[in-house]
């Protein structure tokens, strides 16, 4: 990522009053653009599942199990598992607003269903409708039970009526007003009737379209929703079962659509707040889940869903191309598909996530250092993240290592909604300028996370990606082509509606002022936080500034073999863990921030566009060559000719009689040929006609360490932890980080003449072109994007579907960095 190198540089203390000082256009915009979004797919750790940006408040989902196995109900489909093994599921199409389309195949309950989402602007959020089609997939089957149910956490009330061929809910919240909802399957749907021999049986009819279920929870438990209609659904089951065996005298087994078709059950007493809807069907089907604010404007029928959803369809490809450019650039149609559901899946795994957080006030002991005396965490204030899910299976909360690489897509997309994650993000922080790495808010979100994991600490760091799309957004600003860059283009057949893009500049600027504040103060924290302890040439610098940098920087969170801290998890570092250490990667993260920093303030200033200021971009250059001078001095190793870690030891010819204890240790690098040590040139920091440049591209290069037809692998194949242990970052391609390499690549090395401006352009096309042929091989045969690809084969392997960075594909296709 490319460094800024504006010369106008206004103080960050500007800003200190930033938030205060929007102004009253740019407060009405927020207010708009918070409506716009109330509503959306924000439970993306479900299948399918919706919610608005409120906490406390009412919450949807989809359900469904198969019925030919009679123990299916036991795998009933609700939340995102990779033991579910569904054969495809994610967003086809998904515009981040008010339209989204996915296909979920599920094979083991057999059954393929199709979702498609739509919302109408009005009060309180509008209005939205759900369509949900699809189709058994076994010609001779019992069927499969759909449920969709809606779940009140906070204040409010709800009461739900049942007729033959619908269900309704009328409703209440403090914030939403009052709401209606119809639950309506199709005419068409085929429902499997009672065989002859049980027509008979007492209390038991036959299956109804539709039927519903109300239920009375712990509000703070509605979430468990599938636990208890499990429960209620086994209960049901057993009852049909004594009853058709007194009568049959028979031991079954019984069709599934008889066991599992539950007759509608809502008690008169009022209070209920998990209400569920259950459609048993057989071959094709299709039903619609229409939630209608108390706005008349923003009334939905089935008609207006089927037309809308067609309007919409046209409008997102149209955009699409308009934006990314692919089939212009040459890509085949499969090809841009997989582009555009990497996108839209992005898109569909943005979550609205609130909650407690479990925090230790202390900071973690180093290594070795016992925890005894550290105070039990406690649970935080409940508090909201806006945020995307790298993961809806396995990792369905907000990451903040991993955010900023999907903002960097998404703000291309809609940089309004981006900017809204973003601010989330910052909103975040606490006084001292901390940001939690992993956001599990919740007992939801906890539910899905190890115990040992949980914690977070206060003097855990993370990458400070997020400045990469606020680099992104600023230069935006700055730049007189703002309205091409971030509208959605509009096309001759006038097929796109683009999203309403007056005052962005202005916008930006002044979002970008306020979370100018949040970055220093993060700046701020890394250097009271991380700093290294005082090194061998720390002696040697002056100033408080250059202690800063000669100190050098250390992830705290060592163990022996993880630094989760650094997101790049088992990469070998020194063993064992040492207080002495420094760190290459997080130098450079240090320096990328100090220049960020120091410019950020100045794009986001609209008053400083013409001004110049020959002084603070002298000071601003004097920093960078600062800092760098101390990345050389500390982490370029001359025998190794690369950017290694830093520990210490005791030296091998300290007398502990004759010498002084002050001189026992001596510094030795720590050096592993891999992404660690490309960080100087990923995040652009290293000079184009620097040797030190030439040497790191050789390493890239060179097929015995880093290069494969896959993409860059991320440790050395020579090196001796290659492939060994966890294996998680000891030689498996990641997207993230071959990205980077692009990025830089195309930004800071190909356009300036220099010695290994061939060597960078060479390197840039081919791996470009490999990241490419690979994932688009992989999404092909499996349906899915990845966590991480074998450097051998290419096979995709870890958690999927992994939507998170692995969707920076589609930049690296468009050439936008």
């Amino acid at each position: 990522m490319r460094l800024l190198k504006s010369a106008l540089v206004l103080p960050l203390q500007f800003y200190a009053l930033a938030s205060a000082m929007r102004s009253e256009e740019a407060n009405n915009t927020q207010s708009e653009l918070e409506s716009d979004l109330l509503w959306g797919t924000y439970r993306p750790n479900l299948y399918f599942g919706t919610r608005p940006r409120l906490p406390n408040s009412l919450l949807s989902g989809l359900m469904w199990f198969g019925l030919d196995n009679q123990r299916g109900y036991e795998t009933i489909r609700h939340s995102c598992e990779l033991g579910d093994n569904l054969g495809e599921y994610g967003y086809a199409r998904h515009n981040g607003r008010d339209f989204g389309e996915q296909t979920m195949l599920d094979t083991d309950h057999g059954v393929e269903i199709k979702s498609e989402f739509i919302k109408v602007p009005g009060k309180n959020g509008g209005s939205w409708a759900a369509r949900f089609s699809g189709r058994t997939l076994n010609d001779d089957t019992d069927g499969v039970s759909l449920m969709y149910y809606f779940g009140l956490e906070g204040n409010g009330t709800m009461a739900m009526s049942a007729l033959d061929d619908m269900l309704t809910i009328r409703g209440k919240t403090p914030e939403l007003g009052r709401f209606n909802i119809r639950i309506v399957p199709a005419q068409s749907n085929v429902t499997p009737q009672l065989p002859n021999a049980l027509h008979k049986v007492k209390g038991i009819s036959s299956t109804s379209k539709i039927s519903g279920v109300a239920l009375k929870v712990p509000k703070t438990d509605v979430w468990r929703a599938k636990d208890f209609i499990s429960q209620k659904v086994l209960t049901f089951a057993k009852s049909r079962i004594l009853k058709i065996i007194e009568y049959t005298k028979s031991e079954g087994p019984f069709p599934g659509y008889v066991l599992f078709g539950m007759d509608t059950d809502i008690p008169k007493k009022k209070g209920k707040n998990l209400l569920f809807a259950q459609m048993v069907v057989q071959g094709e089907f299709s039903f619609d889940v229409i939630y209608e604010c108390a706005d008349e404007a923003a009334k939905i029928d089935a008609v207006s869903i089927e037309a809308i959803a067609s309007n919409k369809r046209k409008e997102f490809d149209a955009r699409f191309e308009s934006v990314f450019k692919l089939r212009e650039k040459g890509f085949s149609n499969a090809e841009v598909e997989m582009a555009r559901n990497a996108l839209s899946s992005l898109i569909g795994g943005i979550g609205y996530f609130y909650g407690s957080g479990l925090v230790s006030k202390d900071p973690k002991p180093e290594y070795g250092e016992s925890d005894n005396r550290i105070a039990k965490p406690e649970l935080s204030e409940p508090y909201s993240l806006f945020a995307a899910a790298p993961s809806r299976p396995f990792f369905p909360r907000g990451f903040l290592w991993d955010e900023g690489f999907q903002q960097l897509l998404l703000g291309h997309w809609d940089s309004d909604l981006s900017i809204e994650i973003l601010r989330s993000w910052f909103h975040t922080m606490d006084s001292n300028g901390w940001i939690a790495r992993e956001q599990i808010l919740g007992d939801e979100a906890r539910s899905k996370v190890p115990k040992e994991f949980q914690v977070q600490y206060p003097n855990f760091a993370n990458p400070p990606t997020l400045l990469f799309p606020l680099e992104m957004l600023a230069s935006w600003a700055k730049s007189a082509e703002i309205s091409q860059s971030l509208n959605a283009a509009t096309d001759a057949n006038d097929m796109v509606q683009p999203i309403d893009t007056s005052h962005r500049s202005k916008a930006i600027r002044e979002n970008l002022g306020e979370m100018a504040v949040y970055v220093s103060k993060m700046l701020e924290f890394f250097h009271r936080t991380q700093a290294g302890e005082v090194s061998v040439a720390a002696g040697q610098a002056d100033g408080e500034q250059r202690m800063n940098a000669a100190h050098g920087f250390r992830w705290r969170g060592r163990t022996m073999d993880h630094t989760l801290t650094s997101g790049i998890d088992d990469y070998p570092r020194a063993r064992p863990p040492n207080a002495g250490e420094l760190h290459v990667d997080l130098y450079s993260w240090v320096t990328y921030m100090e220049m960020v920093n120091s410019n950020l303030a100045a794009y986001a200033d609209s008053s400083s566009a013409n001004a110049t200021d020959e002084k603070t971009a002298t000071s601003l250059d004097s920093k960078r060559e600062m800092y760098l001078h101390w990345l050389d001095e500390l982490h370029w190793n001359e025998d190794e000719n690369m950017y290694c870690d830093v520990t210490v030891r005791v030296r091998d010819d300290f007398d502990e009689l004759e010498d002084d204890e002050s001189t026992a240790t001596e510094r030795v690098f720590v050096c592993h040929k891999g992404y660690i040590s490309l960080f100087p040139v990923l995040l652009g920091l290293v000079p184009p006609d620097s040797a030190k440049l030439g040497h790191v591209l050789n390493i890239i290069e060179d097929p015995n360490e880093l290069w494969t037809d896959y993409g860059i692998r991320s440790l050395s194949k020579s090196d001796q932890f290659y492939g060994k242990g966890e294996d998680y970052w000891r030689g498996p391609i990641w997207i993230n980080v071959n990205y980077l390499l692009l990025s830089s690549l195309h930004r800071n090395y190909i356009p300036v003449e220099g010695p290994y401006q061939e060597q960078a352009r060479r390197i840039y096309t081919n791996l470009r072109q490999n990241l490419i042929d690979n994932i688009s091989k992989q999404y092909k045969e499996s349906r899915f994007f990845w966590e991480q690809y074998n450097p051998e084969d290419g096979h995709g392997q870890g958690t999927h579907p992994f939507t998170g960075w692995t969707t920076l594909v589609v930049l690296i296709m468009a050439e936008t960095y």
